[in-house]
């Protein structure tokens, strides 16, 4: 293995540990043959299955590639534009490993070798497109990230349980202020206070690429959908809070007919976007799982649209007769469920 290692003189250190099965290389800044030293030591170990290199500067990133009626020119277009984004160091395309999908696309694999940047997975996104591309992020071994040791499937959930135990205990504290004649503060107010609590939180964590957890700024990352959409529906939740507060605090009454509306309007549109909140993928190894997230997003969504109409057929009608006080707050409750168990 050492000699198969001095071939590469931008390497400058070798450790090797026989008893861990393991060997530790450092490089010098200009280096960049990645795939090269990686057949060099699958030759030489004969044992090595796969081989993830690992890298402070420049870093990789993995990602499936999805294109109809692909060509060599097409493949060579693409690296050639995704060598030209800022801080990208090498981009490297499989040439030979690809596959047909059940949509009729070609799927292959890249590489791209760059120096950290929160702005390089929209850059890639949006160069690949430019060139008819679909570019889809895999990461490899991404632990202990940003954001405290949490990757990215640990945020997500971690944000949905989270959010998930605040809509609990706004239907348990809701139910209560129905329910006693004089109630104390913590309950008067206890609404007021968990959806404060609810907003902060995820207006500081729902999206830690972007401010003010990440370096993404707070204009530009309304360009991402999914992060505008966060954004939104933290400001709707906002709006009830303080309608909520006024009411309680001031006295306030609003028209009655434009409370009911106004939620009505305000559950519809964040029911919408659940519903269109939906996730796709070219890999067909990734097929169950995308299936599975979207099936747990129409069932918040579901649960969202029953709340608001329930909500408003009481207020409106009162109706259902039998329980109908309660029910919406039984929806509340169970979106809280689904949040609490979702699984990215």
């Amino acid at each position: 293995m050492r000699s198969k290692i001095k071939r590469f003189p931008e390497i400058v250190d070798v450790q090797i540990s026989r008893e861990a099965g393991m060997a530790w290389l450092q490089a010098k800044p200009s280096f960049d043959q990645y795939v090269a030293l990686q057949h060099a030591l699958e030759d030489a170990g004969g044992a090595i299955q796969m081989f993830h290199p690992g890298y402070l500067i420049p870093q990789a990133h993995y990602g499936m590639l999805g294109v109809r009626d692909r060509t060599p020119r097409k493949l060579l277009d693409l690296e050639e534009r995704l060598k030209v984004i800022p801080g990208v160091r090498s981009a490297i395309i499989d040439q030979d490993r690809w596959f047909t999908n059940a949509e009729g696309q070609d799927v292959g694999g890249v590489v791209v070798f760059a120096d950290p940047n929160p702005r390089l997975e929209t850059s890639l996104i949006r160069v690949s497109k430019q060139a008819g591309f679909v570019y889809e992020p895999r990461g490899h071994g991404e632990h202990g990230g940003a954001a405290g040791g949490f990757d990215h499937d640990e945020w997500s959930e971690l944000n949905h349980a989270f959010a998930g135990l605040c809509l609990l205990a706004l239907a348990m504290i809701g139910a209560a202020q129905l329910s006693v004649l004089r109630p104390p503060w913590f309950i008067k107010y206890g609404t007021v206070i968990v959806s404060l609590t609810l907003v902060v939180f995820l207006f500081i964590c729902a999206d830690r690429n972007a401010w003010p957890l990440g370096r993404i700024g707070w204009f530009e990352s309304f360009q991402d959908r999914d992060t505008a959409q966060h954004r939104l529906g933290t400001g709707i939740l906002l709006l009830i809070a303080i309608g909520d507060f006024l009411r309680l605090r001031k006295g306030w009454k609003a028209n009655p007919a434009f409370a009911r509306w106004g939620l009505l309007t305000l559950g519809l549109v964040g029911s919408g976007m659940l519903f269109t909140h939906l996730h796709r993928t070219i890999d067909p190894a990734h097929y169950a799982i995308a299936d599975r997230m979207n099936r747990q997003h129409l069932a918040m969504a579901t649960s969202a649209l029953l709340f608001t109409l329930s909500k408003f057929a009481w207020d409106s009608w009162q109706v259902p007769k039998r329980g109908g006080r309660y029910l919406w707050l039984g929806f509340l409750a169970l979106l809280g469920v689904i949040l609490i168990m979702y699984v990215e």
